[in-house]
């Protein structure tokens, strides 16, 4: 079945949501001509290739379109920008002008970093929210392109293509395989359904090289990184028996991983790799002294409502959020709740 959409419009105060079919979206788009799609700070593959996917298919219905996000791809994801234009917003910069703003892997503004603070006070601008996380009908959206059944943003838009007949060009369809891949773990995650399978096959039908894109996202690390991973490994230990693994990374550490590209998910996966961890929590102090924490958590445990007791959120196996510092009160704060988890 095709991937509902839900809409939620400024006019009901959020009393009310009204599911309906793609062809809203649909009809929304075609009353509007200038778009400008941004994702979170520091996008992901699920973010950069649903952008993709967006983008050309906006181009397709003869529209004026833009990416614009407040962090550059990293390297890994580089290869995402050889067809598709991709551009990095600088602070105090004002915004391009646009109808429409497309949130894309969020639904607030202020997930969007730089270019949210530029868009605080424009009138005349309506939001389309495409996500998948859930309480993204709580967001800044007038028309949600929204499921939070979805394994990935890009599902949303390859339904939003199979909708309205279009074609999928090589690039949206390379997007919408990236997405899948990024936010599934390569098929390793429990949200790998029929749908996401089903999806991907399509694509490799039609063209998509999955060798080829794991080679470009996981094998042109520099050598550097296996230096940094083995020092952030070094910080991790492990409580409750061994079913809690905790990576506090002090600014010192993150300066080095940022100014070296470093993907700390690395760490994530390592961590989930040892038999017997249920919950992996990690927290990174960022340049402000704020400490941002990544949540992971196997079947048997719900870490969404841990973040959004933060003021974060997510998914129920993996979701993150944003603490105020310094580090060593944050970890224990969130060590005692993730204790508590454990215990339940």
């Amino acid at each position: 079945m095709p991937t509902t959409c839900s809409t939620n419009r400024k006019r009901n105060a959020g009393s009310g949501k009204e599911t309906t079919l793609f062809e809203d979206v649909l009809s929304f788009i075609e009353a509007h001509e200038r778009f400008l799609i941004s994702g979170h700070v520091k996008p992901d593959g699920d973010c950069l290739g649903t952008e993709v996917a967006l983008y050309h298919f906006l181009r397709q219905m003869g529209k004026k379109v833009r990416i614009l996000n407040a962090d550059p791809l990293e390297r890994s994801l580089d290869f995402l920008g050889d067809d598709t234009p991709f551009e990095v917003h600088q602070r105090g910069q004002s915004l391009p002008e646009h109808d429409v703003h497309c949130l894309v892997d969020c639904s607030t503004l202020g997930r969007t970093g730089s270019v949210g603070q530029a868009a605080e006070g424009l009138s005349g601008v309506e939001y389309m929210v495409v996500d998948h996380h859930v309480g993204s009908d709580l967001g800044d959206g007038d028309i949600l392109l929204w499921n939070p059944e979805a394994p990935s943003c890009g599902c949303l838009v390859y339904d939003l293509y199979r909708t309205a007949g279009a074609p999928l060009t090589p690039e949206a369809a390379e997007g919408i395989f990236v997405s899948i891949v990024a936010d599934t773990g390569w098929f390793q995650y429990s949200n790998t359904t029929d749908e996401a399978l089903a999806i991907a096959a399509n694509l490799v039908s039609v063209g998509v090289k999955p060798h080829l894109i794991y080679n470009r996202l996981y094998r042109r690390n520099p050598r550097e990184q296996i230096q940094l991973l083995g020092e952030a490994l070094g910080h991790v230990r492990f409580e409750e028996d061994g079913r809690l693994a905790i990576c506090p990374l002090p600014r010192s550490f993150m300066a080095k991983a940022e100014s070296g590209g470093f993907n700390t998910d690395e760490i994530l996966d390592q961590c989930r790799s040892v038999e017997g961890v249920e919950i992996v929590a990690l927290l990174k102090e960022i340049l402000d002294g704020k400490v941002k924490i990544s949540l992971r958590s196997s079947d048997r445990y719900d870490v969404d409502d841990i973040a959004r007791e933060f003021g974060g959120g997510g998914h129920k196996k993996a979701s993150g959020a944003e603490l105020p510092g310094p580090l060593s009160e944050a970890v224990q704060a969130l060590e005692e709740r993730c204790r508590e988890r454990l215990r339940d």
